[in-house]
């Protein structure tokens, strides 16, 4: 109750701003309706088995995905699970999906204190509909990072981004996903070697199909 109190005298006194057009007091998740509708659509919506909703270089999607991982404000996580809900359900045909998140190395979730993955595919699962795509579970108990590696971009030479994600992953709870498909949820896609380990990896513990959604690709 106090929480929430701080939470509203603060808003008053220091106005929130769509991180768009600045307008002020948006609704939850920093994006007004007017700018999250020309968040732009992505140069290729599918690269091998990974879809995205949009790509990095539209603005207003860099200074969200900055905003999340970089300065903690969680609730971005609804709208950038909202653009990947729109654009990307339609891609999982059919029943009995689990959605998974992208893992974070242990050290790097102490660092940052959550997992922005995890935030947006538990809002992402709150807004599938059970009649289209019947998701069971969002699980984060099933795919873990074992190898700490340096962050994607930060690499640039290809062959070494491969190497470095050589048997990062590793699944525990392999029952939870024999015979199942999966969509994993990520916020960017650089290279795209993340998200194909981690498929590999998945498939290697016994699931029937993995796909990735990310919000962007960049």
């Amino acid at each position: 109750m106090i929480k929430k109190l701080i939470h509203t005298v603060l808003n008053f006194i220091f106005p929130q701003k769509c991180l768009g057009c600045k307008k002020e007091n948006p609704p939850v998740g920093g994006i007004c309706p007017e700018c999250f509708s020309k968040i732009d659509y992505p140069s290729f919506i599918k690269i091998g088995n990974v879809y995205a909703a949009t790509d990095y270089n539209d603005d207003i999607i860099r200074k969200s995905v900055w905003q999340l991982k970089y300065k903690g404000r969680k609730e971005i996580a609804e709208p950038l699970s909202e653009l990947i809900f729109q654009r990307l359900e339609s891609k999982a045909i059919g029943n009995d999906w689990l959605i998974i998140p992208v893992p974070l190395h242990k050290n790097r979730m102490k660092e940052r204190g959550f997992n922005q993955s995890e935030l947006i595919a538990q809002k992402f699962f709150t807004k599938v509909k059970p009649s289209e795509i019947q998701t069971s579970e969002c699980l984060t108990n099933v795919l873990y990072k074992i190898k700490e590696t340096p962050t994607q971009v930060s690499v640039k030479n290809r062959e070494l981004r491969l190497k470095n994600l050589e048997n990062a992953f590793e699944v525990r709870n392999a029952d939870l996903i024999r015979d199942k498909k999966i969509i994993l949820i990520d916020d960017i896609s650089t290279t795209g070697a993340t998200m194909r380990e981690c498929i590999k990896t998945l498939k290697a513990g016994g699931a029937k199909k993995a796909i990735g959604f990310v919000v962007a690709r960049g």
